[in-house]
Formats: C-alpha cells, structure tokens, sequence
C-alpha cells in the first residue's frame, strides 16, 4: 500500500527464537518536525518498559505503522527495533510529515456526481462551484485541523471548521465546531421518473445557515464515540412553497431546529483511504428536532459494515453493507435521502435517484493490483513532501444490488422503489498520496442499460 515502508526483518522461523521475550528500552523519533511526540506515542500499542516476544513485537510494529499512516499526518512511517542485547530493544520510529497547508482553488460540480451533469444537465457550466478553500490538517501539530472556504457560482458557500483530537491529558476526548452559510437560485423541489426536477430563478430562493459542535471519545486505538449538536435554518421564497408545500414541511417557507446525532464506529481497517485487508462498523443515529422549535421532529439511523480481504498474489476483496431508514411520520422533501444521494449509491443508476425512506444495499469489488510503485519528481524541490509520488493500479469486476422502500411524497413515476436493483461491472483504480483516488468503471444494470463512469471516491 502507498506509504508504507517495511524496515523490520521478517519473522523468526525457529519457535524457540520466537519465544524469547524483549523489553522495550527507549524510543526515538524523527523526521516529525511539526507533530508532537504525545499524538505519535498515542498510536502506539507499547511503551517503554513493555515486555514482548519477539513475534509478537514483529506484529505489533507492522499494525502501529498503519495506526500512525490513519492519522493522515504522514506520507511514511517506518518503525524499527533496535537489538541491543537478547533480551532489550530500542525503538527508532522514522517519519515523513505530509505537506500541511493547502490553499487551493474550488472548482467542484455542484451535482450529486459527473453523469448527472454530463448527461441529465447537458455539461451546464453555470452549475459549477468556484472560489478557494484552505486547509490546514496540522495546525498545532496535535493532529488538529482548520477549514475555510469561500465558494461562488451555482451555490455561494462560506464555511469554517476547527477539530481538536484531544483535549484531555488522557487523548481521549476531542472536539470540532464548523459554520456554514449558502444561498441558491436553483433548488431541485420534486423528481419524475427517478429524474430530478428544479426550479431556477433570476433571485436568491434558498438561504441556508448550519453550525454544529462535535464531542468525540476514544478510548481505544479502534473504537469512536461522537455526540453532536447541531443548529440548522432554512428559508425559501414562496415560489418554492407554492411548487412543493411539503420542501420545509407543513406549507412553511422558514425551517429551523437542532439536531442531536450519535456514531458509533470500529474501523481496523488497515488504510482509510483505500482499505484493502480488516473491517469497519459504523451505527449512527439522529434526531432532528428537540422540542424547541416545533418546525421539524424526525429521526434516521444508518448502520454501515465493510470488511476486506487479501487473498494473496495482489488479489484483494472488498464488502459493504450498508441499512438506512428515517422514522420520521412527514419528511420534508429538504431532508429527502436515497439511491444517488450521497452517501448511497447503486453504480450504473448514476443518472437516477430513488427515494425513498428506506434502504438497504451489498456492494462487492475483486480487485487486482497490477501496478504500483514511485515516481521522482523534482528531486531539488524546497518542499521534500512533492519530490516523488507514489500510485497504485487496482484492475476490478464489482457487483452492487440495492433495494429501497416506499417512495417519498413529491415523486413521480417511481418504477425503482419497493424493487430490487443491481449492476455487473468493471474498472480501474488509482491511488496516490493525500487519499486522491480516480475510479474509471463500465457497468450494465439490471435493465441491461450500459455506461462508462467516472469518479474521484472510493466506492468501498
């Protein structure tokens, strides 16, 4: 996998080296030039002083290089035990820090994905998002990360975030806290045929204000709890009450209400970014309202399950489950959810979207890499992150079957819903450093409708 650097030696053959045990003497660091020492150690699965046998340390270093490569904060790691005698090492952890700040410019599709602007919205330019965007994923060097963005063109958008891991002398317990503002004088009020439909106008016709703040408790290197709560307002012009009386619910041209929602998540997955071996469960649950405004009462809940396999000779399989189902009696057309909204999706019914309050869909890859490897770049560049680049090739045949529920109010002509739907299909993958990920795939879908896609997410 990209960035990972093995530099122990392979496992002892003879049982009784194996047995021998090894006690951790000193651990040094380096290359961390901004990330403190307390957020790496935090990672790792042993101390100084921590007694082990020699497979078992073998082991234990190969899972922390993937701990300390999930915290997105280095492009390598590479953990080396240093035999000073039979029965003591020394620990050498040697690091390359990822490039932190990135200022870079919006240019996104304001569309659920490329095929419904290519096709459904004829390649309209006008429905483009632009502007600029800053990051910064290491600001303190405690792994905590900073976002802004000022955003034009088809939906105006002025965010800001903070996340804080720790808090607490522990590293247990983190926070965040993001604001966001957005207008819109296009807004998509109902659907016909699985064929989303919009109304445009000359003025602003939605106004849109979100912020939320965000407890996160991890006792462990694999679990997360997150409690958070968050304040949403909306308004419209009475254009759009008249088209959709349900879009805010009730004949209403102003929505507000908090949101209380809770995740629970398990994630060994060995790379976040393009898992290839572990596992991943994800429940989470929220309420939309809490009493104080009475605009919204609605609750949804969602479980999500991945796991993956290496079966060896760079053949690799991937799983996902994932059940969703909204409780609420009215759902306003605003807080619609299904098949091509994100993050639910059925490949080869990229130009459709079913709604629906509930789902339930199996996607499925077996993958092949057939290339990886580093490419040099500049090897005088001033920014040592940028000199090489890194990639991998995944040759794959998938397999996706969905199944949603009872249509929502305002849908037409829903021939999808309370049916079963799938698609055959193959691809490419790229990978590259900073989690960028290309997928090139062809499908046939149930109704032996066939199309080439295009995609810059993982789909598993």
């Amino acid at each position: 996998m990209i960035g990972i650097s093995y530099a122990f030696a392979q496992k002892p053959q003879d049982n009784a080296i194996d047995a021998i045990s090894v006690r951790i003497g000193n651990i040094y660091i380096a290359g961390n030039e901004k990330t403190r020492e307390e957020i790496i150690l935090r990672e790792l699965d042993f101390k100084k002083g921590d007694l082990f046998k020699k497979a078992d340390l073998l082991e234990t270093i190969e899972l922390d290089q993937q701990k300390l490569l999930n915290t997105r904060l280095f492009i390598t790691a590479e953990i080396v035990p240093l035999l000073i005698s039979e029965t003591e090492a020394d620990i050498l952890i040697r690091l390359q820090e990822r490039w932190y700040i990135f200022p870079v410019p919006v240019f996104k599709l304001a569309d659920r994905n490329f095929t419904e602007w290519w096709v459904n919205q004829k390649r309209d330019f006008s429905r483009v998002n632009w502007g600029a965007q800053l990051f910064h994923m290491n600001l303190t060097g405690r792994n905590d990360r900073l976002s802004a963005r000022l955003q034009f063109g088809f939906t105006p958008q002025f965010a800001l975030g903070y996340s804080l891991p720790y808090i607490d002398k522990k590293q247990q317990l983190g926070i965040s806290f993001n604001a966001t503002y957005s207008t819109n004088k296009t807004v998509g009020i109902s659907s016909n045929g699985h064929r989303q439909v919009f109304y445009e106008d000359e003025n602003v016709i939605r106004r849109t204000f979100t912020a939320s703040t965000s407890l996160v408790y991890r006792p462990s290197f694999y679990t997360r709890h997150t409690f958070d709560l968050g304040y949403s307002q909306t308004s419209v012009q009475d254009t759009v009450v008249n088209l959709n009386p349900n879009y805010l619910g009730n004949g209403q041209d102003q929505q507000k209400y908090f949101r209380l929602s809770y995740v629970f998540t398990l994630d060994k997955r060995d790379f976040i970014a393009y898992p290839l071996t572990g596992s991943y469960l994800r429940a989470n649950a929220n309420q939309f309202g809490l009493g104080i405004f009475n605009d919204l009462n609605m609750l949804n809940t969602r479980l999500s399950y991945g796991k993956y396999f290496d079966l060896g000779k760079r053949f690799f399989q991937a799983n996902r489950v994932e059940v969703f189902k909204n409780w609420g009696n009215q759902i306003p057309y605003v807080q619609r959810s299904g098949f091509g909204y994100n993050p639910d999706f059925i490949r080869g019914y990229e130009r459709y979207v079913v709604e629906t309050d509930f789902l339930v869909s199996y996607r499925t890859a077996l993958k092949w890499q057939f290339i990886e490897g580093i490419t040099k770049l500049n090897e005088r560049s001033v920014i040592p992150q940028f000199r090489t680049i890194p990639y991998a090739f995944y040759l794959k045949v998938f397999m996706d079957v969905g199944y949603a529920g009872d249509s929502l109010l305002n849908t037409e002509n829903n021939f999808y819903n309370n049916d079963v739907i799938g698609s055959l299909g193959i691809g490419i993958d790229i990978v590259t450093y900073y989690d960028f990920v290309m997928r090139f795939e062809y499908s046939i879908n149930r109704e032996g409708s066939t199309g080439f896609y295009f995609n810059f997410r993982r789909a598993l």
